[in-house]
């Protein structure tokens, strides 16, 4: 689906009550994905490999370590993951919204269970591996974290305000234990562009904030923080013992459709890497 179909849709959808609007967000992601379950799988285990590759180092094991999820997406795969595979102790996640299926859930617990032995949560809501605690339509500042070893998100903090993003910091700065992590996967692109390859990744640079929020709505909003703007949240409260993201190719078709852009004014301050640095992995810890 063209971006700007798909722009006006989300801006319909907008308009309607939150309960009814994001029913028929749900009906129409599910309907409008061409994702295979097993390709849903193959991406999250990637996902995982990219996780573990830099916990490990970093000299970070999640064995037996209590994690908490910040959004947790439509299907659990990654706490199954990290439970089954990575044999963490327990995952709670955390999402502002309640995007679990459970004929989804079925399907994750058929694909996992000739291969691992695990019990099932029957009497809550969802039919969950039972070290999977899932907390939806919940602010992740009410959970219960004294516990918690590690916090990880994966392509969540590109869509939340960056007010938000600092008070949730705050938050797990209070609140974690000494020697915690946080990892953060961050996607900071212009996501128009996975399903229009005429947009360049940094498309959305080229408005204002003003232009910007006329465009994008709460089904698909993206805040735009450049690499230097995530450092600066994190910097005072954290330590950043590790990051890494894409490096410009100039011979790239990406490079090419990027330097077409007239950047706006806004980010008139960063470097050509800063605005274009993508797969943005951010590893803190609490000093």
């Amino acid at each position: 689906m063209k971006h700007t179909t798909k722009s006006r849709i989300f801006k319909i959808l907008s308009f309607f009550p939150n309960r009814f609007g994001y029913f028929l967000y749900h009906f129409l992601q599910n309907i409008g994905s061409n994702s295979t379950f097993d390709k849903k799988v193959h991406a999250t285990s990637n996902t995982y490999k990219t996780v573990t590759r830099i916990l490990k180092t970093n000299n970070v094991d999640i064995e037996d370590i209590r994690i908490a999820e910040l959004g947790s997406g439509w299907v659990p795969i990654f706490p199954y993951q990290l439970i089954l595979e990575g044999k963490a102790m327990h995952v709670d996640t955390y999402d502002i919204n309640e995007h679990y299926n459970t004929k989804e859930i079925k399907k994750l617990n058929q694909y996992y269970k000739d291969k691992y032995n695990f019990d099932i949560e029957s009497k809550k809501k969802y039919p969950l591996l039972n070290k999977v605690s899932y907390f939806p339509k919940t602010d992740i500042c009410k959970g219960d974290l004294k516990n918690t070893d590690l916090v990880l998100s994966r392509f969540v903090l590109e869509h939340v305000p960056p007010n938000i993003i600092r008070e949730i910091h705050d938050f797990l700065f209070s609140k974690l234990k000494s020697g915690s992590y946080i990892l953060h996967l961050i996607s900071p692109s212009d996501h128009r562009a996975y399903s229009d390859n005429s947009l360049s990744l940094q498309d959305f640079l080229k408005y204002s904030e003003k232009e910007w929020n006329q465009i994008q709505t709460k089904f698909d909003y993206h805040n735009r923080l450049r690499l230097p703007q995530y450092l600066e949240l994190f910097k005072n409260d954290f330590e950043i013992i590790f990051f890494e993201h894409d490096i410009i190719n100039y011979e790239s078709e990406s490079f090419k459709k990027f330097k077409k852009l007239k950047i706006h004014n806004d980010f008139a301050k960063f470097t050509d890497q800063e605005l274009m640095a993508g797969s943005i992995n951010i590893l803190l810890k609490k000093k």
